[in-house]
């Protein structure tokens, strides 16, 4: 009996401790740095029981010192990072980088600046999905796009992307519709790369150097959903694409329909009213005359709309958003062919000035603008800014 009890009890005693050693990997996935900007950190950290490995976008290790916690007001020190441990909870911390004094600006008199570190939040393991890199290629995936405070301001148009990943790249095309139906599309290109950390998978997106992109982690795939995990903006969210029956050929059809649009800087975007002057060149007579040309006029309605966009560095113009409002500035909808015929209009704008911040305390390349519609029964008299 006694060799029964100390057989079991050596049993839970090492599963026990089995389960402490399983336990003492974390991973950290970096969110964003800037807290009102939310400029992706493309960095991931993580923390063994005696030693710290920092990852780059690849999921190629950039460099591992021995330690055997992350700590508040601890600094980890990299070769090429030294993360001071700012505001530690038992899920997330921030930490801000000594030695980047560029985008990790600190206080006046020196200290670090919790407004400028990168967030780091701890990821959970995924189910099994060791098939991923095997069939999800030359499929094209739908998703419903569930707009962030990285989204143009927006209440009527409905977004969709559909993505396709090649062998090294991946194009992504968004659809606006509008009252059901697609008004403008618009598509880019990015580099990817799939990898995995102990048990966890993860999809970066890559540009230039100089342009951060998100990592996502991959908690869910089979055969008809991919689900990535987004921690890029303030809340936590999950982006489930779904599997289309839409050919690579009529893919590749659509892409070239579609006006190519990228941001320069995928973080944050200036305010044309900021210091440079984005003013379109042909300046505002030349838009209301060639905004309003042709303009159907299908209804007797009064009011206002605003379409926004982005202006990226080199003067084009995408990622739109629509927000419609009558006299009293109360929701109101127009008329699809009025609201199609000016999106398509403003889409085609090649005048406005490229845009670099030249600012100390802010930095973009994209600006964000918007043009506001003023209309009486139904005709278009006024535009500003």
């Amino acid at each position: 009996m006694k060799s029964i009890l100390k057989s079991i009890f050596l049993f839970v005693l090492l599963s026990s401790c089995t389960n402490k050693y399983n336990n003492t990997t974390t991973i950290y996935i970096g969110s964003y740095r800037i807290i009102d900007q939310l400029i992706p950190y493309p960095y991931i950290i993580k923390q063994n029981q005696d030693s710290i490995f920092l990852y780059n976008h690849k999921g190629l290790i950039v460099d591992k010192i021995i330690s055997s916690k992350i700590k508040k007001h601890k600094t980890v020190e990299f070769k090429e990072k030294h993360f001071k441990i700012l505001n530690k909870k038992n899920d997330s911390f921030y930490a801000f980088d000594l030695l980047d004094s560029l985008n990790f600006r600190p206080f006046k008199n020196g200290l670090p600046n919790h407004k400028n570190s990168a967030k780091f939040i701890q990821v959970q393991s995924n189910i099994d999905i060791g098939t991923f890199q095997n069939d999800f290629k030359n499929s094209v995936w739908e998703y419903k796009v569930v707009e962030d405070e990285n989204s143009n301001p927006n209440k009527d148009l409905e977004l969709k992307q559909t993505i396709k990943f090649n062998d090294s790249n991946v194009n992504i095309l968004t659809n606006y519709y509008y009252q059901g139906i697609k008004t403008i599309s618009e598509s880019e290109i990015k580099e990817y790369n799939i990898f995995k950390i102990d048990d966890v998978y993860f999809l970066s997106y890559q540009k230039e150097v100089n342009n951060p992109q998100t990592i996502y982690q991959i908690v869910n795939y089979n055969s008809s959903v991919i689900t990535l995990r987004d921690y890029s903006s303030r809340e936590v969210k999950d982006i489930s694409f779904n599997k289309t029956q839409v050919n690579s050929e009529d893919y590749n059809q659509l892409i070239n329909e579609s006006t190519y649009y990228s941001n320069c800087f995928d973080g944050y975007q200036g305010e044309y009213y900021y210091g440079e002057d984005v003013t379109f060149n042909k300046g505002n007579e030349y838009l209301m005359d060639y905004l309003s040309k042709d303009a159907p006029i299908s209804d007797a309605k009064s009011g206002y709309i605003i379409i926004h966009f982005n202006i990226n560095c080199k003067g084009n113009v995408g990622r739109f958003g629509l927000i419609q409002m009558d006299k009293e500035f109360k929701k109101t909808a127009f008329s699809n062919t009025l609201i199609k015929h000016l999106l398509n209009k403003v889409r085609t704008l090649n005048d406005f000035p490229s845009s670099n911040s030249q600012m100390e305390w802010l930095y973009y390349k994209d600006v964000h603008a918007f043009l506001m519609f003023k209309l009486h029964n139904g005709k278009i008299i006024d535009l500003c800014p």
